[in-house]
Order: structure tokens, then C-alpha cells, then sequence
């Protein structure tokens, strides 16, 4: 059996005035660091509207936990990240606190090619709280009920995944595209007044005393420059 995917997913919160920090090093320092010590940097982006802004968040994938234990230990020895750290720091701490989140790939999900327009356009990351011992029938309910909603109602689905470590576990994450703002706006007044959505949810409620998926956090993004090379999170 292949090894499933792993994420790391860092959300960084920034000293009000210091986003430029994050944005320098992740856009323009680091990138080709990351490439000679293999770290996949799939996804980097400042944070719109979310829980703290000013914010930056970016996405890994490794192959598994060791994978990652040996690529960031030969990045931390490297004396170019201390330099690039140092001369992008300024005289004091640009970050205020980061949380850092690992994934799994769900079985529900398999990645696929953006559409060149979308990697420039609205991005959205989700997390949702699963009902204790329902994880089997919250995958079934994503894969067969809500992402197909959430397309339909133009979203397109850039990350699907089941958290390993953190709170509040059993835990899933989602990141969704969205063409623009007005797209997203109007699509999530689509799908929170949709009747089968709230039907199925009813549903759940009576059966298991609660619904399947609670949001627990929900973050506008704005993608960097140089998102995604390959267009895809594979």
C-alpha cells in the first residue's frame, strides 16, 4: 500500500506592520532553499480575514513524518536560513505566535490540476470538528454531499484531509478555490440556504445527536506570487 501524503500546514500570525517579513522571505528568499533541501512548498499565502490577521500561512507535503524530520533538520543546519532569518528580521520579532497542524491526505480526495485562473483568485481553508466515532459517515457525507454542493456553487476543492495532532480531534481540513469574492460570497448564501443540505443535516442530528461536520475556524486567503509551480497538490 503506497504512503498516504502528509501535510504540515504553518499559520503564522504577524506583528501588526510586518507582513512584508513573510512575504520577502517566503516569496523571494526562501523558495529556492526550500528546492535544495527538498521541502515541497506547495501553497504559501497572507491571511485576509480569519481569526488573527495579519497573517501568513504555507503548506508542505511529505511523503511521511520521517520524510519531514530529515528535510528540516538539514534546513535548520543550513547557515543560509540563519542568514536570510537575520537580514529579514529586523531589530525584533516580526512573528507574534504560529500554529503548526499535521494532515493526513483523506481517502475521500484525490488531487487535481487547478485551473490556471484560480490560482490567482479567492482562497478559503476550513477546519471542521467530526462527531466522535463518525468518521466514516463525515467522509461519506463530504464526499457525497457537501464538496459536490460546494462546487456546484463554484468552489473548486484544492485540499481535503483528516488532521493527525492537535485539539479537538477527530478534525478535518479543506481548502477551497473561489474565482473571486463575489463568487464566494454569493456561493456560501447558496449552500447555507440550500434545503437538501439542511435536511441531510437534520438528519444527522436526529441520529446521532448532532451534525457530522462543526467549522471550528474558517480564514480568507490571498495566494502569493508562484503558488502553486505545478498547479496541483500532489
Amino acid at each position: 500500500m503506497p504512503t498516504l501524503t502528509v501535510y504540515e500546514l504553518r499559520q503564522y500570525t504577524i506583528v501588526p506592520g510586518r507582513l512584508d517579513v513573510a512575504l520577502e522571505r517566503f516569496q523571494d528568499r526562501l523558495p529556492a532553499m526550500f528546492a535544495r533541501h527538498n521541502i515541497r512548498n506547495i501553497g504559501r499565502w497572507s491571511v485576509s480575514a480569519g481569526a488573527a490577521t495579519p497573517g501568513f500561512t504555507y503548506l508542505m507535503a511529505y511523503d511521511d513524518l520521517a520524510e519531514r524530520e530529515r528535510v528540516w533538520s538539514a534546513f535548520y543546519e543550513d547557515d543560509e536560513w540563519w542568514r536570510i532569518r537575520a537580514e529579514t528580521q529586523g531589530a525584533e520579532e516580526a512573528t507574534e505566535r504560529f500554529d503548526l497542524h499535521f494532515l493526513r491526505r483523506s481517502p475521500i480526495w484525490t488531487p487535481a490540476r487547478l485551473e490556471p485562473a484560480l490560482l490567482s483568485g479567492v482562497h478559503e481553508l476550513m477546519f471542521a470538528e467530526i462527531a466522535v466515532g463518525r468518521q466514516t459517515a463525515a467522509a461519506a457525507y463530504c464526499r457525497d454531499t457537501y464538496i459536490p454542493l460546494i462546487e456546484h456553487c463554484g468552489g473548486s476543492v484544492m485540499l481535503v484531509a483528516d488532521f493527525i495532532t492537535g485539539p479537538a480531534l477527530p478534525k478535518m481540513g479543506f481548502m477551497f478555490a473561489w474565482p473571486d469574492a463575489d463568487t464566494r460570497q454569493q456561493g456560501w448564501k447558496r449552500i447555507n440556504g440550500d434545503r437538501a443540505l439542511a435536511e441531510a443535516i437534520a438528519a444527522q442530528r436526529h441520529e446521532h445527536g448532532r451534525a457530522l461536520l462543526g467549522r471550528t475556524g474558517s480564514w480568507v486567503l490571498d495566494p502569493t506570487p508562484r503558488l502553486l509551480p505545478e498547479a496541483s497538490f500532489a
